[in-house]
């Protein structure tokens, strides 16, 4: 496939672009009181994405008018084939953003009659979308370059042909490091369902042989655990809420938290379900999760309230705080078994890989600049809240495609094609997911 740049302009450059932006930021800003007002699937949350769409997409086509045009001459960069017309013929766009720019949600980019997305993958970054671009390139990138130099049987150049080259037999297959939000053991069959969908998905690659392994871990994750383990693999993926967390109350205390873990040990899921206030939704996520996510996020909303959990703050890297402010750690931070995880607390010590996917409530906005500003290649996270059954679906397509050698940025669209196509156009789950970094990362080279 061939990577398209768009340049964005500078912010402060072009008033009329600025102002554009403004306004698709403020309507996606309120999605989230639509979906609470007409639930999270509902047809008038796709009509809400495209309205912030098209005014991005005028926006766009007011400053660079050809910068849509699929014209594969234009600057970019061509990923290798693989034999699949599917993925070898797709042309996509790559926005190169500065500053705001970058949390916009150009994943819903929209026409006036179609959203982009439906026939191009859609990235975004601070840099061009050619790995050679890079000063200091990571260890894929050169072995993407080194790709370009391999010639396979009968003189092809897809990746198939040269994958024995480019993977000796004996060379282990990169691995993924499985992140469970934070969870008591009794309850960590919910969220470890997501794990098993990644598994299924690695294992069934169409290239002769595996391109990657999921590690899940025996027991929880810890911000240190995280820290040290993450320097050994090639790719971390977080599981935790997809959606707006569940409310804490502090009525019960802890009395609450410790009746609902004994409960759900001898429960059915659809219980546990129950218990944790969201009936039918909460399939692969952690119900305590959900609590302790919502004192780090609800509570930055709403002024905050007096809870003893200063200890979070301090994992995080803030002051340890027991005052009624929040801790708004939930949103910066990924939420471990005994606090909050900082992308930065990686970075700072080479131990962010090169893929990071984190399948959690608005993982792309909150995080996505983070990850790949500590030193990630490609950030893949969800742009919109949505219930965990389609979001655990969504994951499942999305590491089916690259078990099969699709680059990132193509894999996303494909999920998001299979997803409309089965939960229908109007289902806003195909359009709630997105890239940063760069779209061209595959498995095949970590």
């Amino acid at each position: 496939m061939r990577w398209i740049d768009i340049f964005l302009p500078e912010p402060g450059t072009d008033s009329q672009f600025d102002h554009g932006c403004r306004q698709a930021a403020k309507i996606a800003a309120g999605l989230e009181i639509i979906q609470a007002r007409d639930g999270l699937d509902a047809v008038t949350v796709t009509e809400t994405m495209a309205e912030a769409g098209r005014i991005l997409f005028q926006t766009l086509t007011a400053s660079r008018p050809e910068s849509l045009a699929p014209d594969p001459q234009r600057r970019g960069y061509s990923v290798m084939d693989l034999d699949d017309p599917d993925h070898d013929n797709l042309i996509g766009f790559h926005f190169v953003a500065q500053g705001d720019q970058v949390d916009l949600p150009w994943t819903w980019l929209h026409n006036g009659l179609e959203f982009m997305l439906s026939d191009h993958p859609l990235c975004v970054g601070t840099h061009t979308s050619d790995p050679a671009d890079m000063a200091s390139p990571r260890s894929w990138m050169q072995r993407m370059v080194r790709s370009r130099f391999l010639v396979g049987r009968g003189g092809g150049m897809s990746l198939p042909a040269i994958l024995s080259q480019l993977l000796p037999p004996e060379g282990p297959a990169p691995e993924l490091l499985f992140v469970p939000g934070h969870g008591d053991r009794n309850v960590r069959r919910l969220i470890f369902r997501e794990a098993e969908t990644i598994t299924t998905a690695l294992q069934g690659g169409a290239l002769g042989r595996s391109l990657g392994r999921l590690h899940v871990p025996d027991g929880a994750v810890t911000p240190t655990d995280l820290t040290e383990k993450s320097l050994g693999y090639q790719a971390l993926h977080y599981a935790g809420p997809t959606r707006e967390a569940a409310q804490y109350d502090a009525s019960e205390g802890e009395y609450w938290m410790n009746r609902m873990l004994k409960e759900s040990a001898q429960t059915p899921d659809y219980q546990v379900e129950e218990l944790a206030g969201m009936e039918g939704e909460v399939l692969g996520v952690d119900p305590i999760t959900c609590i302790l996510e919502d004192i780090s996020e609800r509570y930055e909303l709403q002024g905050g309230l007096s809870v003893p959990v200063g200890k979070l703050a301090a994992a995080g890297g803030a002051e340890p705080d027991t005052s009624s402010r929040s801790l708004g750690a939930g949103r910066r931070s990924w939420l471990l078994a005994d606090g909050p995880v900082d992308p930065l607390q990686l970075g700072h010590r080479g131990g962010m890989p090169p893929l990071v996917f984190s399948n959690s409530y608005l993982s792309l906005p909150h995080l996505g600049s983070r990850c790949t500003a500590a030193g990630a290649s490609t950030f893949i996270g969800l742009q919109a809240p949505v219930y965990s059954r389609p979001a655990r679906r969504f994951v499942g397509e999305i590491y089916t495609a690259m078990a099969a050698g699709w680059c990132a940025g193509a894999a996303v669209w494909q999920a998001a094609r299979i997803c409309r196509r089965d939960l229908g156009r109007k289902h806003p789950v195909w359009l709630s997911y997105g890239v940063r970094g760069y779209g061209s990362l595959a498995l095949a080279y970590l």
